[in-house]
């Protein structure tokens, strides 16, 4: 979607310089009805922009709706129980490659409610999330009981992310009881290519999202 957008804008702004130059003939011509037919076009493929990126007064207002839908539909995928992400408590994150190819990492505070139900999640937790619409192509492992099994180590190395400014790191989450943790991978020829990496930890309150693409 976001190179969708960089695409659209590209266009348009690449179109500004062709409406400038015949709304200046129009003026040079003395035809007023087409100059402003050409000021509206214009002043309009500039607000656009504005619209997609959330930076015109009032664009909020209809994404994030839209937003916090796509993002209870995530977590529902992600986890079978529907709930928004509360506050953005650590966010790093890489620059991405154009393919896609980067580190990022997310952990957010979840509400009550939500933290409430993961303490005695239903069963299909444990056997159907995260699910295969995920990273279709991508291998699952769905949801566990912590402590973390040492035997997949090698997908937590490929995973981990020293906590900056933060009072636990990941492996506190991953053998402290009462959490979980699961993750979508896939395989290069070489080893792991990619994952994707969530640990929920209901008595903290908190989700975790890991990408690692290479």
């Amino acid at each position: 979607m976001i190179l969708l957008f960089l695409f659209l804008t590209l266009i348009i702004v690449l179109i500004y310089p062709v409406l400038a130059w015949k709304m200046f003939k129009a003026l040079k011509s003395k035809n007023k009805p087409k100059f402003y037919r050409l000021s509206a076009i214009l002043l309009i493929l500039i607000l656009i922009p504005g619209f997609f990126w959330k930076i015109l007064p009032g664009s909020n207002l209809f994404w994030n709706p839209i937003e916090k839908a796509e993002e209870r539909n995530y977590n529902v995928e992600l986890t079978g129980f529907e709930f928004n992400d509360g506050e953005l408590i650590y966010e790093y994150e890489t620059e991405r490659a154009f393919n896609g190819d980067g580190y990022s990492i997310s952990i957010y505070k979840i509400d009550d409610r939500t933290a409430e139900y993961f303490k005695n999640p239903k069963v299909e937790f444990f056997n159907k999330y995260p699910s295969t619409e995920l990273r279709s192509h991508w291998e699952p492992e769905f949801w566990k009981k912590t402590p973390f099994d040492k035997q997949e180590i090698k997908f937590l190395d490929f995973a981990h992310s020293t906590l900056d400014e933060l009072e636990f790191e990941l492996e506190d989450l991953l053998y402290e009881k009462g959490n979980y943790y699961a993750y979508k991978y896939y395989m290069h020829s070489y080893g792991i290519g990619n994952i994707d990496f969530y640990i929920l930890c209901p008595n903290r309150k908190l989700i975790v999202r890991i990408n690692n693409n290479t």
